[in-house]
């Protein structure tokens, strides 16, 4: 090459004439000629192939570039869009020929262009803002753009620029708007949340567990829940507990537990597993409400639905639980047991005369002294007004039951100190032996009412023991009842009716119907003897729609009178409630009378409604239906569950009147009403209170809020003609 390049210097110089080779200089001179020429080829070849791959790594980066899941842009200094890739046109759903060459910042919100700008004009090198980015046709996104600062100090470039990354948020976003949202709501939810690891390790609690348990979480943290037990579960509830959550994935149940302060307490809790992504438990999370109201109150409703109001005792439903227990245990041993049926003999006198409150009074001390006769294995209870039941268990039925007997009748033998009077009062009981005298509970105790008659005819204040003979007490029952057929087929039974007064502005608001039986031979029949009767014989049916159609009659005579006493109501019995053709019945008397239905109320006791509860809701639905007006007559005396109530159609709860008895001074009772007040009101229902008999029985109940009350202070039941000059 040095050779060729003189070469070429020295013909310039001399001109070619001076240059003289020889034929070895010549072919020295073709042979690097050819060399270079091969040189020049080759990199030739070498440029060409440089230029292919650089084409074709130029295309997979445009390829790459286009195809990137993250969107990118190039922007001037003043945001103009000046190259951008194909995701990015994807993401705000235009084309490029859209975005290259105008300003990023028209795809955002007014109110968000201003952030960009300024972004564009900080001096750092890079600048990260999540903004609201508007794509074409769909709703508003959130992106996120990272702006880095590309300075280009070159004259022939257009100056520094930014390259920006624009990457969708908007899921992320929505995410932590809904954990921002779940964490508040389990932070203030009433609820107390317990959050602990696999291995048991208390790492969360909310501030409803802080205020409900008095524990805090820096108390808790990394400690076993065991530190909440009470102590009243066994070790076998928690496993069995541990077992179904390990099943099942989820328990709940009630569960007691123990307060920072020592306190126990109930809770109904939740707990439920979180599983890794590889269906291993992670967590535990338990949620729960203290229901130490609901407990209480639960333990109330037992106590209402099993014992007794006014003395404590187990009621009729227990009695009957216990009974039929003690049937099943004798049959199994071959036991013995007997059944004492006790009746106070001359109660109501006491109970008209000095009212039921003192009435009361001596239900309660009689109960006790009967109570301290009894061995603790012995079941007392009050089946109702003044009837008590013993039941005697493992015993010699037929000689044990005779001294307990004797034991009771000379207890009751001392005077009762009521309200610093002294009164005296006697029983009459009946005897009946398990098997000799029957061999069910309806037997058992039928046949004891009978022997309690068979004592009442010997005089009273004696015991007597059941017989298979047909004595003088069944002859005189058998003429009661014949007796009772006939006043029925004659209409010889009367109707007389207690007002209701409006509590809030003391005017009347309606009137009971209340069926009497003025014997004309034994004078006025105490209706729970002859209902007794008519309820053992079925007349109690035709007796009840009798009532009806004479309660209809009778208002609409006070009605052509020009007197106004709002609503009538009628009592149905639990036979004529259970009457497959009642609906039809109704609809006809009050079709026959022209009774406007609005203005007639039937009342209905739970103990009627609860046994067969579905047909119960029809019945009512369709008493509704028609017009008529349902009262729950006795409230709180029947069934334990207030979850049924809700489902029931009625409009109207009589508060019945061994809560109404002792208030103001019974705290318990005052609690009660005051419940029952409330929950009528919440359930819309108007509350009409039995049994007023004092002016601070009065005085409370409309301090209350009680709409309406009955009782011997506005009213004794009385005649119609009475009706009509009363309220006028």
């Amino acid at each position: 090459m040095n050779h060729m390049r003189n070469l070429a210097e020295s013909r310039a110089e001399y001109g070619e004439d001076t240059l003289d080779l020889g034929p070895e200089e010549v072919r020295r001179l073709v042979h690097e000629l050819r060399v270079h020429q091969i040189e020049l080829e080759m990199q030739n070849d070498e440029l060409r192939e440089t230029q292919v791959t650089l084409a074709a790594s130029r295309d997979r980066y445009s390829r790459l570039y286009d195809a990137s899941p993250v969107s990118y842009c190039t922007l001037d200094a003043r945001g103009v869009v000046i190259e951008c890739n194909l995701t990015l046109s994807q993401l705000l759903n235009r084309e490029r020929r859209q975005l290259i060459g105008y300003p990023l910042a028209r795809n955002l919100p007014p109110e968000d262009q201003p952030i960009l700008l300024d972004m564009l004009s900080n001096r750092a090198l890079t600048v990260e803002q999540t903004l609201r980015f508007r794509s074409h046709g769909e709703e508003q996104k959130n992106l996120n753009i990272l702006l880095k600062l590309h300075r280009l100090d070159k004259p022939d470039d257009m100056g520094s620029h930014w390259f920006a990354a624009i990457s969708d948020v908007s899921s992320m976003h929505r995410l932590t708007e809904e954990l921002r949202v779940k964490s508040a709501a389990i932070e203030n939810t009433l609820e107390g949340v317990l959050i602990t690891k696999a291995n048991g390790q208390i790492c969360f609690v909310n501030s409803a567990f802080e205020k409900t348990t008095g524990f805090t979480l820096k108390q808790v943290q990394g400690k076993n829940p065991s530190i909440l037990q009470s102590g009243k579960h066994t070790s076998t509830f928690y496993q069995e507990m541990w077992q179904a959550i390990a099943r099942e994935g989820h328990w709940r149940g009630e569960v007691w537990n123990r307060r920072a302060s020592g306190e126990i307490f109930p809770e109904w809790i939740s707990i439920s597993t979180v599983f890794d992504d590889e269906r291993k438990p992670a967590y535990y999370v338990g949620v729960f409400s203290d229901i130490t109201i609901e407990e209480r109150m639960r333990e109330r409703l037992h106590k209402l639905a099993y014992y007794d109001a006014t003395t404590d005792l187990p009621n009729r439903h227990l009695f009957m639980d216990r009974l039929n227990q003690a049937i099943a245990d004798s049959r199994r041993n071959n036991r013995q047991f007997a059944l004492l049926f006790i009746d106070l003999d001359r109660f109501k006198n006491i109970n008209d005369t000095l009212g039921h409150s003192t009435g009361d009074h001596l239900l309660v001390e009689v109960s006790r002294r009967i109570t301290a006769s009894l061995r603790e294995v012995d079941t007392v209870a009050r089946m109702g007004g003044d009837e008590f039941m013993i039941l005697l268990s493992n015993t010699d039925a037929e000689k044990d039951s005779q001294i307990v007997a004797r034991k009771l009748l000379a207890t009751m033998a001392d005077p009762f100190d009521l309200d610093g009077r002294q009164y005296h009062i006697s029983a009459s009981i009946g005897i009946s032996h398990f098997p000799a005298d029957g061999t069910t509970a309806e037997d058992i105790i039928r046949h004891a009412d009978i022997a309690m008659y068979q004592a009442k005819e010997h005089g009273r204040n004696t015991y007597h023991c059941y017989t298979q003979s047909f004595d003088e007490k069944q002859v005189v029952h058998l003429d009661l009842e014949n007796d009772l057929r006939h006043a029925v087929r004659l209409e010889s039974l009367e109707l007389y009716y207690q007002p209701q007064q409006d509590l809030a502005s003391g005017n009347w608001s309606g009137v009971e119907a209340l069926l009497r039986w003025n014997h004309p031979e034994r004078g006025l029949i105490p209706t729970i003897d002859f209902i007794r009767i008519a309820e053992e014989t079925g007349l109690i049916v035709e007796i009840g729609y009798w009532v009806l159609r004479r309660a209809c009659q009778q208002f609409l005579s006070w009605r052509r009178s020009g007197l106004d006493v709002g609503c009538v109501s009628v009592n149905l019995s639990p036979h004529q409630f259970l009457q497959s053709n009642l609906i039809e019945r109704m609809r006809d008397i009050l079709g026959e009378t022209g009774m406007p239905p609005d203005c007639l109320g039937v009342e209905v006791t739970e103990s009627a409604a609860m046994p067969n509860f579905q047909y119960s809701v029809r019945t009512l639905v369709a008493l509704r239906e028609m017009g008529v007006t349902i009262y729950i007559d006795d409230f709180g005396t029947g069934f334990s569950s207030l979850s049924h109530l809700r489902h029931l159609p009625i409009d109207v709860l009589k508060i019945d009147r061994a809560f109404v008895s002792e208030t103001p001074g019974n705290g318990d009772d005052v609690a009660i009403v005051r419940a029952i007040i409330a929950m009528a009101r919440t359930m819309n229902l108007r509350i009409v209170a039995e049994g007023i008999e004092t002016a601070e029985q009065l005085a409370f109940l409309r301090q209350e809020g009680c709409h309406a009350g009955q009782g011997y202070l506005l009213s004794r039941p009385i005649a119609p003609e009475a009706i009509l000059r009363l309220m006028r």
